[in-house]
């Protein structure tokens, strides 16, 4: 259904991340209300709490349509695969619903409750800059319109794809520097599927462990990572870390 979706929108056009232009509404608001809420204290415009407050409820309310559409990107682009920076993206964005909804509640009252009302929305800021701060890591490269496994078509004699943006699209998350950070005992570098083009492809398409068995890194078919875009990510990652 959601890889449906996803085709949908890129037979009309647009192959980039779902969440990401949604994200600018939560983050701006939650920025608003902190400001809101330090003019009112900086020259006691109490009115402005409640600007404040009016703020932070419509940033909850555009928080539950970015958080699943954050969803949707993850299960999309990245297989559902539990990275450490999704992890924390996960704490953080439950973090922002708590605060959020701890402030719109202390908030309720058009009073100047320095402290812990200061504490709850520069806390909001923070998570919310850092939710910013790690999804723009852990998608750069797609949002800039270098190759990526939805998009990569570069035929024999046309413009070579760039492995290094196939590779920030698809593998930066897990296999930054070489590591591993899933599974730390199978680094990338070094590792013997970077013999050939043949074992690195036929890893790709069908990643299992020694065991036969599947391991975590999800599968890349055909229709998500196209040959040209396979043998680029070789030649780049063998260049870099064999």
């Amino acid at each position: 259904m959601i890889d449906g979706l996803y085709a949908l929108l890129a037979r009309l056009g647009f192959d980039e991340p779902l969440h990401s232009p949604i994200t600018h509404m939560p983050i701006g608001l939650v920025v608003g209300a902190l400001i809101f809420f330090l003019v009112a204290i900086l020259f006691k415009r109490k009115n402005l709490i409640l600007s404040a407050r009016h703020a932070s409820i419509l940033a909850l309310v555009f928080a539950f349509p970015t958080i699943l559409l954050g969803v949707f990107d993850w299960m999309h682009f990245y297989h559902g695969v539990l990275m450490p920076a999704i992890k924390i993206k996960m704490g953080l964005a439950g973090g922002v619903l708590v605060l959020l909804g701890a402030g719109i509640i202390l908030g309720s009252e058009v009073k100047l409750k320095t402290i812990w009302m200061t504490v709850i929305y520069a806390l909001s800021f923070v998570a919310v800059m850092g939710l910013g701060w790690l999804g723009a890591g852990i998608i750069y490269g797609r949002s800039l319109g270098t190759p990526t496994a939805a998009s990569s078509s570069a035929q024999p004699g046309e413009v070579p794809v760039d492995g290094k943006a196939v590779f920030a699209s698809n593998c930066q998350s897990c296999h930054g520097n070489g590591g591993n950070a899933i599974d730390p005992a199978y680094p990338l570098k070094g590792s013997k599927k970077l013999a050939s083009l043949e074992d690195f492809s036929g890893f790709v398409r069908k990643p299992l462990m020694k065991d036969g068995s599947e391991g975590s890194m999800p599968a890349f078919g055909e229709d998500s990572l196209e040959e040209p875009a396979v043998k680029a990510l070789y030649e780049y990652v063998k260049g870099a870390w064999n």
